[in-house]
């Protein structure tokens, strides 16, 4: 509610502030009338304003907004708008790829492990890529792994083979007897990964296990390094 008032001396107002302010009084007054004898501009637009939709009367298209009307226009549901629900949209997860490792060098991967299953998560990764692997259960003389190809790779699991007490020996014959293999000893009892050279002995890279993707990746592009400088000493030492 707007609240004016109206000086019982007009003239005299406007004497003082001169003629500009009777006449906006003047137009205050005539827009605040509620129902003008004469139909005029507000008028129309307030009749126009106040046609209720759906009916025959003309109308401007809009809504006169009262003192107890709720000000928030209605927000009409997405779904409604589509004509129903949305479908969900099933977003698969990007597949983890291997960039700095060259894929072709490996010939094979022998996995040796006793696991029941898949059991180790490298294999999901071996798979994925397309990199053909082999499990085996053993080291001994007859096993596939000493007829390995040139570019051959062994993962050895060493928690279910009884640990590096009951490998130490194995490992350290085929080193001797298939140095080019390239070896990756995997476990959870190792407190961290060792991508170093101090354990050429028995093997080229260890991984602590569980291991993430880049880890895995990374042992794999370095072990063929290792397994380098492996047989360059084995060379060294047979001169």
């Amino acid at each position: 509610m707007v609240w004016t008032h109206t000086s019982s001396h007009p003239v005299a107002t406007t004497a003082v502030f001169g003629p500009w302010l009777g006449r906006i009084l003047m137009r205050l007054r005539a827009a605040l009338s509620p129902a003008p004898t004469a139909p005029g501009w507000p008028a129309a637009v307030i009749a126009a304003a106040d046609q209720l939709p759906g009916t025959d009367a003309p109308g401007i298209g809009l809504r006169r907004i009262g003192r107890h009307a709720a000000a928030t226009p209605a927000i009409t549901p997405t779904a409604s708008l589509r004509g129903g629900a949305p479908a969900p949209v099933a977003i698969a997860p990007a597949a983890a790829r291997f960039y700095g490792l060259d894929e072709e060098a490996v010939s094979v991967v022998y996995v040796l492990s006793h696991r029941s299953g898949a059991g180790l998560t490298c294999l999901d990764w071996l798979a994925d890529h397309g990199l053909p692997f082999r499990r085996i259960g053993a080291l001994h003389a007859t096993a596939p792994v000493w007829s390995a190809p040139q570019g051959a790779l062994l993962l050895v699991d060493l928690d279910t083979l009884g640990g590096i007490s009951e490998m130490t020996e194995p490992l350290m014959r085929l080193r001797l007897g298939r140095p080019d293999i390239s070896v990756v000893l995997l476990s959870e009892e190792v407190e961290t990964h060792d991508f170093g050279t101090e354990r050429l002995v028995l093997a080229d890279i260890t991984l602590r296990l569980p291991c993430a993707f880049a880890s895995f990746e990374f042992a794999l592009a370095e072990a063929p390094i290792n397994n380098a400088a492996w047989q360059e000493r084995l060379l060294g030492d047979q001169r």
